[in-house]
């Protein structure tokens, strides 16, 4: 009976995920609970640090649509805006 080659790939395969996985954890820099708490802290600045551009961005949006439509027309909040004394 010939061998087709499947069972030695599939061991050549598991063998060799086996090697990598060991060289990737002797190599790894930083313990993964370690990598984990350094991404997360990342990702929490990078997320306020958004969610401070986009409050400016957003008070700087309405300051200008509000400055457009000038004392007579209605703001977005249901609020009109005092004339200037003239």
């Amino acid at each position: 009976m010939r061998d087709s080659g499947l069972g030695s790939f599939l061991a050549g395969a598991v063998i060799g995920g086996f090697i990598g996985a060991a060289v990737g954890l002797l190599l790894a820099p930083e313990k993964g609970e370690r990598l984990r708490e350094q991404v997360g802290e990342f990702v929490d600045e990078r997320r306020s640090a958004f969610g401070e551009a986009v409050s400016e961005g957003r008070a700087a949006a309405e300051y200008a649509r509000a400055e457009m439509l000038g004392p007579d027309e209605p703001r977005a909040n249901g609020a009109h805006r005092e004339a200037a004394p003239s």
